[in-house]
Protein backbone atom coordinates (compact mmCIF):
# COMPACT_ATOMS: atom_id res chain seq x y z
CA UNK A 1 0.00 0.00 0.00
CA UNK A 2 1.72 3.64 -1.04
CA UNK A 3 1.96 6.20 1.55
CA UNK A 4 3.20 9.67 -0.01
CA UNK A 5 3.24 12.39 2.19
CA UNK A 6 0.30 13.31 4.17
CA UNK A 7 -1.39 10.13 3.72
CA UNK A 8 -2.21 7.54 6.04
CA UNK A 9 -1.68 3.95 5.05
CA UNK A 10 -5.01 2.13 4.70
CA UNK A 11 -3.57 -1.17 6.03
CA UNK A 12 -2.11 -4.39 4.07
CA UNK A 13 -4.25 -5.41 1.01
CA UNK A 14 -6.45 -8.25 1.38
CA UNK A 15 -4.97 -11.50 0.31
CA UNK A 16 -6.25 -13.33 -2.45
CA UNK A 17 -8.68 -15.64 -0.39
CA UNK A 18 -10.09 -12.58 1.35
CA UNK A 19 -10.42 -9.96 -1.14
CA UNK A 20 -13.63 -11.93 -2.35
CA UNK A 21 -14.89 -12.09 0.97
CA UNK A 22 -14.34 -8.52 1.63
CA UNK A 23 -15.76 -7.47 -1.81
CA UNK A 24 -18.55 -9.65 -0.37
CA UNK A 25 -18.97 -7.53 2.40
CA UNK A 26 -19.09 -4.17 0.73
CA UNK A 27 -21.55 -5.40 -2.18
CA UNK A 28 -24.33 -4.27 0.00
CA UNK A 29 -22.98 -0.83 1.17
CA UNK A 30 -21.65 0.15 -2.49
CA UNK A 31 -24.90 -1.53 -4.49
CA UNK A 32 -27.74 1.63 -3.79
CA UNK A 33 -24.27 3.62 -6.07
CA UNK A 34 -24.33 1.45 -8.65
CA UNK A 35 -28.10 0.64 -9.45
CA UNK A 36 -28.50 -3.11 -7.54
CA UNK A 37 -26.18 -6.06 -7.44
CA UNK A 38 -24.64 -7.07 -10.60
CA UNK A 39 -21.51 -9.34 -11.01
CA UNK A 40 -19.43 -6.50 -12.91
CA UNK A 41 -20.14 -4.69 -9.07
CA UNK A 42 -18.15 -7.41 -7.11
CA UNK A 43 -15.61 -7.57 -10.19
CA UNK A 44 -14.87 -3.67 -9.83
CA UNK A 45 -14.96 -3.75 -5.58
CA UNK A 46 -12.26 -6.78 -6.19
CA UNK A 47 -9.84 -3.76 -8.31
CA UNK A 48 -10.92 -1.09 -5.44
CA UNK A 49 -9.55 -3.67 -2.79
CA UNK A 50 -6.21 -3.71 -4.76
CA UNK A 51 -5.28 0.12 -3.81
CA UNK A 52 -3.98 1.08 -7.59
CA UNK A 53 -4.20 0.53 -11.48
CA UNK A 54 -1.37 0.56 -13.83
CA UNK A 55 -2.60 1.34 -17.26
CA UNK A 56 -1.62 3.07 -20.21
CA UNK A 57 -3.32 6.05 -21.99
CA UNK A 58 -3.56 6.16 -26.12
CA UNK A 59 -2.24 9.66 -26.95
CA UNK A 60 -3.02 11.11 -30.63
CA UNK A 61 0.05 10.14 -33.39
CA UNK A 62 -0.48 6.65 -31.84
CA UNK A 63 1.79 7.34 -28.58
CA UNK A 64 0.95 5.54 -25.64
CA UNK A 65 1.54 7.08 -21.65
CA UNK A 66 1.82 4.46 -18.98
CA UNK A 67 0.47 5.68 -15.36
CA UNK A 68 -0.10 4.42 -12.25
CA UNK A 69 -3.13 5.11 -10.00
CA UNK A 70 -3.05 4.73 -6.56
CA UNK A 71 -5.66 4.94 -3.74
CA UNK A 72 -5.78 4.23 0.46
CA UNK A 73 -8.09 1.73 0.92
CA UNK A 74 -11.54 2.40 1.80
CA UNK A 75 -14.80 0.81 3.27
CA UNK A 76 -17.32 3.40 3.14
CA UNK A 77 -19.04 5.03 -0.45
CA UNK A 78 -18.94 8.60 0.43
CA UNK A 79 -15.36 8.02 2.01
CA UNK A 80 -13.17 10.43 0.35
CA UNK A 81 -10.61 8.39 -0.84
CA UNK A 82 -7.07 10.50 -1.36
CA UNK A 83 -5.73 9.51 -5.04
CA UNK A 84 -2.59 9.85 -6.29
CA UNK A 85 -1.66 9.84 -10.14
CA UNK A 86 1.84 8.94 -11.66
CA UNK A 87 3.39 8.57 -14.56
CA UNK A 88 6.61 6.79 -14.58
CA UNK A 89 8.37 8.23 -17.34
CA UNK A 90 8.13 11.21 -16.23
CA UNK A 91 8.25 11.09 -12.54
CA UNK A 92 8.10 15.15 -11.38
CA UNK A 93 4.34 14.53 -12.70
CA UNK A 94 1.88 13.98 -9.96
CA UNK A 95 -1.77 14.37 -9.67
CA UNK A 96 -3.24 14.06 -5.94
CA UNK A 97 -7.19 14.37 -5.21
CA UNK A 98 -9.56 12.89 -3.50
CA UNK A 99 -12.76 11.41 -4.71
CA UNK A 100 -15.89 9.53 -3.32
CA UNK A 101 -14.91 5.64 -3.22
CA UNK A 102 -18.31 4.97 -5.59
CA UNK A 103 -16.93 7.44 -7.99
CA UNK A 104 -13.73 5.92 -8.34
CA UNK A 105 -15.25 2.89 -8.74
CA UNK A 106 -17.56 3.78 -11.05
CA UNK A 107 -13.77 4.41 -12.87
CA UNK A 108 -12.47 1.51 -12.44
CA UNK A 109 -15.54 -0.67 -13.43
CA UNK A 110 -15.12 1.35 -17.00
CA UNK A 111 -11.51 0.61 -17.93
CA UNK A 112 -11.43 -0.80 -20.71
CA UNK A 113 -8.80 -3.24 -22.11
CA UNK A 114 -7.44 -2.23 -25.68
CA UNK A 115 -4.61 -3.95 -26.93
CA UNK A 116 -1.99 -3.89 -25.66
CA UNK A 117 -2.63 -1.78 -22.39
CA UNK A 118 -5.88 -1.03 -20.30
CA UNK A 119 -7.09 2.26 -19.63
CA UNK A 120 -9.37 4.25 -17.49
CA UNK A 121 -12.19 5.39 -19.08
CA UNK A 122 -12.39 9.20 -20.85
CA UNK A 123 -14.68 10.20 -17.60
CA UNK A 124 -12.03 9.99 -15.73
CA UNK A 125 -9.44 11.92 -18.02
CA UNK A 126 -11.87 14.68 -18.63
CA UNK A 127 -12.76 15.01 -14.73
CA UNK A 128 -8.96 15.07 -14.02
CA UNK A 129 -7.84 17.69 -16.45
CA UNK A 130 -11.34 19.94 -17.41
CA UNK A 131 -12.87 19.75 -13.62
CA UNK A 132 -15.64 18.14 -15.25
CA UNK A 133 -18.53 17.26 -12.66
CA UNK A 134 -21.01 16.15 -14.65
CA UNK A 135 -19.24 13.01 -15.49
CA UNK A 136 -19.92 9.60 -13.28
Amino acid sequence: MFTPEGMQDGGDPAGEGTASASAAVLLPLFAPYWGGLEPALERALLLLLQGSFAGERCLDGGQRRAYLLEWVAIRAPLEPTPCALTFPEHPAIRYAFAIPAHRLLRWLAGAQASEPAVDLPDDFWQWLILGDETST
